[in-house]
Formats: C-alpha cells, sequence, structure tokens
C-alpha cells in the first residue's frame, strides 16, 4: 500500500473524465459556464467550499471542459503569487500571455497601457513620496501633532506644498488613465475571447497574506473587472472572511465588507446521502490509488469501519487523505489481517492523529483518561444499535474504556460482562502498540 494518496493527473485537455470527477460536478461546471456565457455583465465570481474540499481539482477539470468549448481560460495560484508586492503585475502579467507571440504591435500597446496604469496606482502614494522627494529626512510624521513641523526647513516645505499641489492638479488625470485602461482591457479581452468571454480563475485565495489577498481584490474590482472577462474566485468565505477581520480589525463586518467585490456567490458542495456518498466514493478512490488491496474479511470489515468514523467526523477530503497515510503506516508494518481491535484502534488514531493532534499526543504519552478522551475527541454520541443495551453503546468506545481503565475500575468494569479481557490479551498492546508506529514513521 503506497504511503501517500497520488496526486491526480489532469490532462489540459481531459474535462470532467468519468474516472476523475467522482463527485459528478461536470453538471455544475457546465452550468457554471452557461451562466456565464449567457451574462452580458462584469461578473466577478466567488467559488465557496471548505478547506480540503477538491476546489482545485474541479477547477482544473472545469479549466479542460471550457477549453473543448473554445473558452480561453487563465489559472492564477494566488498563495504562489503572494510573494509579489503588486497584485496588479501580478494579473497582468497573466492577461499579457494570452496575446499571441507574433502580434508585437498588441503587445507593446499592452505594455504601455499597464505602465501608464501602474503609475497611477503605484504604491508611491503621499507619505511614501514625500520621503523620497526629501531623501528621507522627512516621512509621515511631519503631518502629525508632534511639533516636528516647525523645524522643517522652508526650502523643504516648499517641495511638499508643490508636491501635494501636483496630487490634487492630477487627480483628474488619474480616474482617466484608469478609466482608459478598463477600456481597452475591455476591448482586448473581445479580440483576444473572440466573442466568447475569458475566464479568469484565482485559486487559494484564502491562503494568501491578508494584505495580498484584500489588495489582489481591489485590483480586480477596480482595474480588471469588465466586460468579456468573468473571475471566477476559489476560497473558502470563512477563512478569507478572518484575512479582512485580520487585516481591518474584529470591528468590521468582513461579509459586507467582501460583497463590495463578488457579484456572485457559488457553493461547490459535497453529497452526502446514503445513494450517493462523497466521503465513501473519495475514501474508495484515494484505497484504489494507494492499491490497498482488500483481500482477506478483516480487510473489507476495516474499511467499513474506517467508512463509518470518516462519516461521523465528517471529514473533509484533504482530512481523508492524510488520515490515510497514518493508515497506510500501521497497516504497511503490521499484519495484513489485523484483528477486529487492532482495525478500529488504527482507524481511530489515525483520523484522531489529524483532527485532534493536541489530544492524540496525550494519547500517545498515556496523560489521557477515558472520560477525557470520549470528549475531546468528540465521540460522545457515537453509538450503534447492537451496542445499545451493553455498557457502552459502540465497541470502539468499549475498547477505549478497557485500555484506559486502572486496573481496579477495569475489575469492575469487566463484571459487566460484555466481554472478557483475556479475548483482547495485554492492555498495553493495542493503543500503545499503534501510537508507537505513528510516532516512529512520520510522513509530511
Amino acid at each position: 500500500m503506497k504511503l501517500t494518496v497520488p496526486a491526480l493527473d489532469i490532462k489540459a485537455d481531459e474535462g470532467f473524465s468519468p474516472d476523475k470527477d467522482i463527485f459528478n460536478r461536470k453538471e455544475f461546471g457546465e452550468s457554471l459556464l452557461n451562466m456565464i456565457k449567457n451574462a452580458n455583465d462584469e461578473l466577478v465570481i466567488a467559488l465557496d467550499a471548505p478547506w480540503g474540499e477538491g476546489k482545485t481539482t474541479f477547477v482544473k477539470m472545469w479549466r479542460g471542459y471550457l477549453a473543448n468549448n473554445n473558452i480561453k481560460s487563465i489559472y492564477f495560484d494566488a498563495f504562489k503569487n503572494d510573494y509579489q508586492k503588486d497584485p496588479f503585475f501580478a494579473v497582468s502579467s497573466q492577461i499579457y500571455q494570452l496575446i499571441e507571440p507574433q502580434d508585437e504591435k498588441e503587445k507593446n500597446e499592452y505594455k504601455k497601457r499597464a505602465v501608464s496604469a501602474l503609475k497611477t496606482i503605484g504604491r508611491a502614494g503621499l507619505r511614501i513620496g514625500i520621503k523620497a522627494l526629501t531623501s528621507g529626512v522627512l516621512d509621515e510624521t511631519v503631518f502629525e501633532d508632534t511639533g516636528t513641523v516647525k523645524d522643517v526647513s522652508q526650502e523643504t516645505s516648499k517641495i511638499i506644498d508643490g508636491y501635494i499641489s501636483k496630487r490634487i492638479e492630477s487627480a483628474n488625470q488619474d480616474r482617466e488613465n484608469l478609466s482608459c485602461f478598463r477600456i481597452y482591457i475591455e476591448a482586448l479581452a473581445k479580440k483576444l475571447g473572440k466573442g466568447s468571454p475569458i475566464i479568469f480563475i484565482v485559486d487559494e485565495l484564502d491562503r494568501c497574506k491578508p494584505n495580498f489577498a484584500l489588495e489582489l481584490l481591489e485590483s480586480i474590482k477596480h482595474l480588471f473587472s469588465v466586460k468579456n472577462i468573468v473571475f471566477v474566485l476559489v476560497m473558502n468565505r470563512e477563512q478569507l472572511e478572518e484575512s479582512v477581520r485580520s487585516e481591518y480589525g474584529v470591528g468590521i463586518d468582513s461579509s459586507k465588507y467582501l460583497q463590495k467585490f463578488v457579484s456572485l456567490w457559488a457553493n461547490l458542495s459535497k453529497s452526502k446521502n446514503q445513494y450517493d456518498n462523497s466521503i465513501n466514493k473519495y475514501l474508495h478512490n484515494c484505497l484504489d490509488r494507494m492499491e490497498f488491496e482488500t483481500k482477506t474479511g478483516n480487510q473489507q470489515q476495516c474499511i467499513g469501519n474506517y467508512e463509518e468514523l470518516a462519516n461521523y467526523y465528517n471529514l473533509s477530503l484533504r482530512e481523508i487523505e492524510k488520515s490515510l497515510t497514518n493508515f497506510s503506516i500501521i497497516c504497511n508494518t503490521t499484519s495484513e489481517n489485523m484483528a477486529t481491535d487492532y482495525q478500529w484502534l488504527s482507524v481511530y488514531l489515525a483520523i484522531v492523529k489529524v483532527i485532534y493532534p493536541n489530544t492524540y499526543n496525550k494519547i500517545a504519552n498515556a496523560t489521557i483518561a477515558y472520560d477525557e478522551l470520549i470528549n475531546e475527541t468528540n465521540i460522545v454520541n457515537l453509538s450503534d444499535d447492537y451496542w445499545k443495551d451493553k455498557s457502552e453503546p459502540h465497541f470502539l468506545r468499549w475498547l477505549l474504556r478497557y485500555y484506559l481503565s486502572e486496573n481496579e475500575e477495569l475489575t469492575e468494569f469487566l463484571k459487566q460482562g460484555d466481554f472478557s479481557g483475556n479475548r483482547f490479551g495485554r492492555r498495553d498492546g493495542g493503543i500503545e502498540t499503534v501510537c508507537k508506529l505513528l510516532e516512529i514513521y512520520k510522513v509530511t
């Protein structure tokens, strides 16, 4: 069994191939494109889903679908580009790449327009400009009531007055420059898209540094959001709202702030019903890619246990992948035909190590009691009808109590007659053994 889930290899023109579109998101991709094509608006669409729910996989498949429908698209990983100081460069350079290499006239025109816009919106604002004009002698403190102004020389005051006056006089020209840039970008997009909109996908926006993410939104809204270019922002809305609060303070209404930049919100959800369970589908898909074979009845039962806990915890797709790496370590270093108690403990600890790492450390160091454990790992409500009349409502909870009970408590516990302790052998051979394997071998 492979230690990690191999990444899906999605070719540029593959689209929603049946073997990889396991969540049947093709229909959503089709309706999204139809909506874009039929809307003659300046659109900024936010595609919202929790962390680790397959957003990037979806947009990569969708790009192939777009290509097959003669729609030009741009994929921009914002997280990989947040080292850049100015989001304007990041966006404008991506659009520039769409111009045909041989079209030197258009490339030169684009660069000229971009430079003009950049001069207008550049970071050399009032405070930075003054500091540069005075060779660093003065900074923004000259505008604060600290008495610094009286120490400024007459010549320097003239420089400052002239700079401010020039900025005021150029305000109208600045607005005209930016308006001209937007008009040019709209016409260019119409030419490059050949009658269809260009779709600019911005992925991983919520993972960026807060200031870069928000400045990127502002650049998109004020400079690049024009007819013929549709932006699709792929994000976790909740996390991006945290970025807003981080940048502007907890008092800001982060939801309303984002509404200024987004025309339409769309949800990329996963199905969870008895007929179409996304968690089970993805779990089995990952196991297949990891080359896990169910050769025995015990192994089949073990995967059934995994399904139960993965659904109980409502694991994200990313959490399923990470927990399976832990599970693989256990499988590859023990017998393929694990006993029932080891199956449950292995699956449970593989998952807990991912979603409750602090509690897992307590388990590994034997510093947690049973009652504390079931609360911290949220299995208070884990139950099974077969166990409803027994001392614990689920076999996993029975096992955990068995392994974590003190000797006197264990004696009383076993008197209830659910099982004999002899069935499980030494009590330090369960949780302790599994944790040792997870601690010895760590894959990041």
